[in-house]
């Protein structure tokens, strides 16, 4: 995807430097200084985890916008898609997990480890303040 700036033209390979397993991104946004990467993931099955069956009959799927780390300085929302499988043998609704996320969590693990890691050095208010949170 394209990056324009008015000093400026730049390539970037948005896969790549997300580096999110089984993820693509299909859409580029920015809006002021923030951008947004609607993602879709690649994988189209998964495991119930509790018949162990593979699941392919996906019952909904809805997009949460979910922080994560910056890009150029920028603040990063993702649109991931949640999806939610049905197990014709349990006959359970499964929520897929990801593993770059927490379920019910609007922000990424590596986006949580990095603010941890900077409020060892700050105070919870700067970074507060400065990553644009509550």
């Amino acid at each position: 995807m394209i990056i324009q700036d008015r000093r400026w033209v730049l390539w970037i390979n948005f896969d790549q430097l997300l580096d999110l397993p089984n993820v693509t991104v299909v859409n580029y946004q920015k809006i002021d200084e923030t951008i947004f990467l609607k993602l879709a993931l690649l994988n189209e099955t998964i495991e119930c985890p509790n018949c162990h069956q593979t699941l392919d009959r996906i019952n909904q799927t809805e997009y949460n916008l979910v922080r994560d780390l910056s890009i150029l300085g920028n603040p990063v929302y993702l649109e991931v898609p949640r999806r939610q499988f049905h197990c014709q043998k349990c006959q359970k609704y499964i929520s897929e997990r990801l593993s770059f996320m927490r379920l019910r969590q609007h922000h990424t693990i590596r986006y949580e480890s990095m603010i941890y890691e900077r409020v060892k050095n700050s105070s919870i208010e700067e970074i507060s303040r400065e990553e644009g949170l509550g």
